[in-house]
């Protein structure tokens, strides 16, 4: 798996996936982590097309779906195939829904907005009056969906919101599954798991959420039977309010 849209088939064949554009710079991780979710060690289809072009052909998954135009309709990927309607329709609808890197960071930039600190505010008072400014409260909520699902696996978003008054600066997210579900890959954050307890911690593009501000982490899961949404979130061990 070389990118978010080479791979190198078993065979020796380097294929480029037709209709998919470079990786963005600031999804660039996450482009490669959902294609090894999808792709590593499991059959896929080439449709070579032109036998004169051998560096770029569409790639269909084992169960017919083809994978360019997946990986648009996730946010994944930018689509390459502004003439074909599928695509313009998946990647409108990635837009709409703040997917992938339509959401938090990129918000379809190329690299991800700068955190920026607003400049402290200095009040002058008459002596001997003095003022103590409030303690820093911290607060989060959580918004967590399945954006994606096959046959015992699946893509979900989780959404921290700081509500809190002071801006997050690095941060841990945790939570807990209760039907043995496994978390497979990551992106956003780095993740750990042991049991039922999963968690999640910021990388160095993802540490400062501002007050208001989000942060979604995405995760592909494997699950058995039924996929329940998980259960006792927290943000640097302070419990969140689930939305």
């Amino acid at each position: 798996m070389e990118d978010g849209r080479t791979v190198l088939l078993s065979d020796g064949t380097r294929i480029r996936m037709a209709g998919l554009a470079a990786p963005e710079e600031c999804w660039a991780k996450a482009a490669t982590a959902f294609a090894k979710a999808f792709l590593l060690d499991k059959p896929v289809k080439v449709d070579a097309g032109d036998p004169t072009i051998v560096d770029e052909a569409p790639l269909w998954l084992d169960d017919g779906t083809e994978y360019a135009l997946l990986a648009v309709s996730q946010g994944i990927l930018r689509g390459d195939s502004p003439h074909d309607p599928a695509f313009r329709e998946a990647e409108a609808a990635a837009t709409s829904a703040g997917l992938g890197l339509w959401g938090d960071p990129c918000r379809g930039q190329a690299k991800p907005p700068a955190a920026t600190t607003p400049p402290p505010v200095v009040v002058t008072v008459p002596s001997p009056v003095t003022t103590t400014a409030p303690a820093p409260v911290f607060g989060c909520a959580i918004g967590y969906r399945v954006t994606y699902r096959w046959n015992g696996g699946y893509n979900a978003d989780v959404t921290i919101t700081n509500t809190g008054t002071a801006p997050i600066n690095g941060w841990t997210l945790r939570w807990k599954f209760t039907r043995g579900q496994i978390v497979t890959d990551m992106w956003n954050a780095t993740g750990k798991q042991s049991g039922a307890d999963v968690s999640a911690t910021n990388v160095s593009y993802t540490a400062t959420i501002a007050v208001g501000g989000t942060q979604v982490v995405g995760y592909t899961g494997n699950h058995r039977a039924d996929n329940p949404d998980p259960i006792a979130f927290s943000v640097n061990d302070h419990p969140c309010q689930v939305r």
